[in-house]
């Protein structure tokens, strides 16, 4: 369905709102720590996201 890249942004957003349960700009800071390129797969995610197959 979506590059390895992508997975890994997902799995790696989903965690984080383990401590952070919002979008609030500590979540945004803490997914940062993990995935510094994190804008570049979320940006991907938004563009493409809506063609992918389930």
């Amino acid at each position: 369905m979506a590059p390895l890249t992508i997975i890994d942004y997902i799995v790696s957003h989903e965690l984080v709102h383990l401590i952070h349960p919002n979008h609030s700009k500590a979540f945004w800071n803490e997914l940062d720590k993990v995935m510094p390129d994190f804008e570049e797969r979320k940006n991907w995610l938004k563009s493409h996201g809506v063609g992918m197959d389930l």
